[in-house]
């Protein structure tokens, strides 16, 4: 059933919402105890690469305000246990991985993946029983580590079909120096790309050549919204529940299907993991990977793009200078744009137009659900659909 939009009724204030839509300065801090940390901690969410730690080697990684040890095998399975160790507080992660334990650096306690510790080399055999850290269930799809860092059972876990079907699938990742909510707004932000991105790749697809008009519904998996432009050509993009935003390739808009989390680190950066998908085979296919890891391997010969944003950020360069063939153009644009951004509740109140539509319904669900976890009321059971259709059908009155 089509849940309701954000009313339309003229005439349309350009501060639509400024009040209860900016009501939400709890959802941008996410570390332990606090009420949106709590919310995305009741789903399984992206927190490492694989390829981000070798089989037998250990690392510390962040995520949700809070530090964990993210260790693999001998045979290679990752898995997330606590930072520190039991006994005196030094990091795992410094250890020894044995088989699929990992044994503390300081004094070789031994924990297994679930955080239970079975052996202390100087201690008696029953004293280990008693001592263990918090271990979490992880699960790795298409060479992404997802866990769970919640309490109890996980959830089942969902996955859109598209991102197991044969083509071209691939994975990265990026970190961003801002608020994971500043991100995930950007996911939704659809009159951006017409000044943002005016000058780049994105001009060979077509879709910053104008301002579009604007749709946006809540659904049983998240937030669907619409970029209509003038010559009938639309881009559909969706935020699935809790962390994640979905750009469908319609009509050559995009180079695939991109599903990315932006998956907070702390309250000022986020690390934003992506899953993409092509419908392509046979010599189409091998041309694309090989165009593909060509585009990988220029990168890496550039300027690093932390040095090129920052060099923006003193004042020594502007972001229209940049080469425009970068392949990573599109980001440094997007830094440039959010990364100096102050979280929610710590920069005075946006003014949301007509064109913030599907911002301003993401903040909405958002709050609703984190204050429903606060208050102990029901929460919204968000169901991903085996797929998404690329086209959504939004009556044109709905349209900002």
């Amino acid at each position: 059933m089509r849940a309701a939009s954000v009313a339309l009724e003229p005439p349309w204030p350009y501060n639509l919402g400024v009040n209860d839509a900016n009501d939400v300065a709890e959802l941008a801090q996410t570390g332990p105890g606090t009420i949106a940390g709590r919310y995305f901690r009741r789903f399984w969410l992206p927190v490492a690469e694989v390829r981000d730690v070798a089989p037998g080697r250990a690392k510390a990684i962040a995520v949700l305000g809070q530090e964990f040890t993210l260790y693999r095998g001998v045979t290679g399975d990752p898995h997330l246990v606590d930072y520190f160790c039991a006994h005196r507080s030094s990091p795992l992660f410094t250890g020894h991985v044995e088989g699929d334990c990992i044994r503390c650096f300081y004094h070789g306690w031994m924990y297994d993946a679930a955080g239970q510790c079975v052996e202390q080399p100087a201690e008696d055999e029953a004293f280990a029983a008693k001592v263990r850290v918090a271990g979490y269930p992880v699960r790795v799809h298409q060479g992404l580590v997802f866990a769970y860092l919640g309490e109890g059972e996980p959830p089942a876990f969902q996955m859109l079909a598209r991102f197991s079907a044969p083509g071209f699938n691939g994975t990265a990742s990026y970190v961003r120096k801002t608020n994971y909510l500043n991100s995930l707004e950007n996911s939704v932000d659809y009159t951006h790309p017409f000044f943002v991105h005016k000058n780049s790749e994105f001009t060979g697809v077509g879709v910053n050549r104008e301002i579009p008009r604007v749709a946006a519904v809540e659904t049983e998996y998240g937030i669907a919204g619409k970029k209509l432009y003038s010559d009938g050509k639309a881009q559909i993009n969706h935020i699935l529940f809790p962390l994640s935003a979905l750009i469908v390739n319609v009509e050559g808009t995009t180079t695939f299907d991109h599903l990315a989390w932006r998956i907070p680190i702390d309250d000022y950066s986020h690390r934003t993991f992506m899953l993409n998908h092509g419908d392509l085979a046979g010599a189409e296919l091998e041309r694309f990977q090989a165009a593909h890891a060509q585009r990988n391997a220029a990168l890496k010969t550039l300027e690093p793009q932390a040095d090129v944003v920052a060099a923006i950020f003193r004042g020594e360069v502007h972001v229209d200078d940049v080469d425009l063939t970068r392949p990573d153009i599109i980001s440094i644009q997007d830094c440039v744009a959010m990364e100096l951004q102050p979280p929610i509740g710590q920069r005075r109140p946006d003014r949301l137009g007509r064109g913030d539509l599907a911002i301003i319904l993401l903040r909405r669900v958002l709050r609703r659900e984190v204050r429903a976890l606060e208050a102990g009321t029901p929460l919204k059971d968000w169901r991903w659909p085996a797929d998404l259709a690329a086209q959504l059908n939004v009556p044109q009155e709905e349209y900002a």
